[in-house]
């Protein structure tokens, strides 16, 4: 059981770096499946041809919208398997709400019907950190009530600790279904067992044995085939994969909760369908290659990422060296080709495509600033992909920061994010876009000046990967401060929609956060509430 394997209780860049001393070959790679169904040699058939997104359907990818711990808040995720016949690896990753940089990355081993939950607070040293109570395998361990701190090694060096920390504690989730874990008894010498990773990670009266050497031969390996793989107990993802998530202001007596959007792999019918086999190996070693397994700008090879992109995706300025050293533990993430064979355009491509599943030209929700009852708002304004197509290089002056990729790949293709004409700019260590907003009371009546009717206001500015739209220039209900943007407006309550900028929209995913207080509340009775709710997005179907 995870609880008896202190020795394992260490930091994963340690447990990182002592894999890869023990892996110095690892090279793992998409794997298309075949067979009609998995078995002892076959992954089972990747029918896979594109993916479909649901604000709450499970499915092979999810992504939380927003998590902090700023000011006392607390985060919590619980990860669904509603599978009961496949185990699930999935790859866990937390990005920073400026630039989408990696802050920590793990496995968790999801049996048959299980629930994975973990709660993200603030450390003593003001970092963010990861601590869980579930018996569920995650791979490095994370041992109960041990607290594992985010990592800063891919922030801004030049920043203090103070800033360093700062920007651990808000950011966004993205969960990936790398392979399932069959329960069926197909495997050993008679074909006739389990295998011996569904047996590690089975629960049985409430624990799992997480066997460490079953799971190092899993997890840390070169499963570069599908024979390999599915000896090991693995076959092609299957979907299934749900999540949901609340944010807890403890000082503040509120709780806001949601559900992970979700990316489904289909099939040519619309239906449910199996996705590549993307295990790569937790270790810190360097991945040749990395554009054809993802599209960040800042990981792929010198050449293949650009300092300016127009809006049909056409480069100029290309990088002249790698920013960020890849490594497989960075893998996979959201662009890496799910229903396409890797490589460099099949990543572009697999990041476009999901982005254009997401993207919306108008985002819709409601505000409110009542002082009778303290009414407070927060707008959440995530987009899960941008990171796959522009990201912030912090060794260059701001004019040449921002690095594109050409997502989706080639010209002649409309681009989610690209500098000239939308407005691409760098602020603070972070890439920001203009977006025109049309802001009404709940009477209808627009922006007055007297008798007079003013102009449509002032474009609305999003910043990082998750913007924080507060529409209280004093106070944020989530006490944000690494990407919030305050609102300016007239009116007490009422709506606002926000045109996204260029033809295309951009991909986004969020909720409006309200808190309100009822002053009347007798002594004993909770007088502090917390609503979301979901925004209005205009997708394409």
């Amino acid at each position: 059981m995870k609880s008896k394997l202190p020795l394992r209780a260490v930091a994963l860049g340690v447990v990182l770096g002592a894999l890869q001393l023990q892996h110095p070959s690892a090279l793992a790679d998409v794997l298309v499946g075949t067979g009609a169904q998995p078995s002892r040699t076959l992954l089972g058939a990747s029918n896979a041809v594109a993916f479909r997104v649901s604000d709450s359907a499970p499915g092979h990818h999810l992504m939380f919208p927003y998590f902090t711990v700023q000011k006392g808040q607390m985060t919590v995720l619980h990860l669904i398997n509603s599978d009961l016949d496949n185990g699930k690896a999935v790859k866990l990753r937390f990005r920073g709400a400026g630039n989408g940089d990696s802050l920590l990355s793990l496995q968790v081993l999801l049996s048959a019907g299980d629930t994975w939950t973990a709660a993200i607070t603030s450390g003593p040293d003001g970092r963010a950190q990861l601590t869980t109570a579930d018996s569920t395998c995650t791979y490095p361990p994370l041992v109960k009530g041990v607290a594992q701190p985010f990592l800063v090694d891919r922030l801004n060096p030049a920043w203090s600790p103070d800033t360093l920390h700062n920007n651990t504690r808000e950011g966004t989730v993205e969960a990936m279904l790398m392979a399932d874990v069959p329960s069926a008894p197909i495997y050993g010498a008679q074909a006739n067992e389990l295998s011996s990773l569904y047996r590690a990670t089975r629960l049985i009266n409430t624990q799992s044995p997480c066997t460490p050497a079953v799971l190092d031969a899993a997890l840390s390996s070169d499963l570069s085939s599908e024979a390999q793989a599915a000896e090991i107990g693995f076959a092609t993802p299957s979907g299934g994969l749900s999540a949901t998530w609340y944010i807890i202001d403890v000082p503040g007596s509120t709780t806001f909760s949601g559900v992970a959007a979700s990316a489904i792999a289909v099939d040519a019918s619309g239906g449910p369908a199996r996705g590549n086999f993307v295990v790569f190996p937790q270790t810190g070693l360097v991945v040749l290659q990395p554009e054809r397994y993802t599209a960040d700008p800042l990981l792929v090879s010198a050449g293949l990422a650009s300092r300016a992109k127009d809006a049909v995706g056409s480069t100029s300025s290309p990088t002249t060296s790698q920013v960020v050293k890849a490594r497989f533990y960075d893998l996979p993430d959201l662009s890496t080709p799910y229903y396409l064979p890797a490589s460099a355009v099949n990543a572009r491509q697999t990041a476009g495509d999901l982005s254009a599943r997401l993207a919306t030209t108008t985002v819709l929700n409601q505000y409110a600033k009542d002082a009778n009852i303290s009414a407070q708002t927060d707008w959440v304004f995530a987009t899960p992909t941008k990171r796959y197509s522009v990201a912030y290089d912090y060794s260059q002056p701001p004019a040449s920061a921002p690095v594109y990729s050409v997502v989706p790949p080639g010209t002649a293709h409309p681009q989610y994010f690209f500098s000239a004409g939308d407005s691409i700019y760098a602020q603070s260590d972070q890439t920001c876009q203009r977006h025109e907003s049309n802001l009404l009371d709940r009477d209808g009546t627009r922006r007055l000046a007297g008798g007079v009717f003013l102009g449509s206001p002032p474009p609305l500015t999003s910043c990082g990967v998750v913007a924080v739209l507060a529409f209280d220039s004093g106070a944020s209900v989530l006490s944000s401060s690494v990407s919030r943007w305050n609102v300016g407006m007239p009116f007490t309550n009422g709506w606002m929609s926000v045109r996204a900028s260029g033809a295309t929209g951009k991909p986004v995913i969020g909720a409006a956060l309200m808190k309100l207080t009822n002053p009347n509340a007798t002594p004993g009775v909770a007088a502090n509430y917390g609503i979301a709710f979901p925004h209005v997005l205009s997708r394409q179907p």
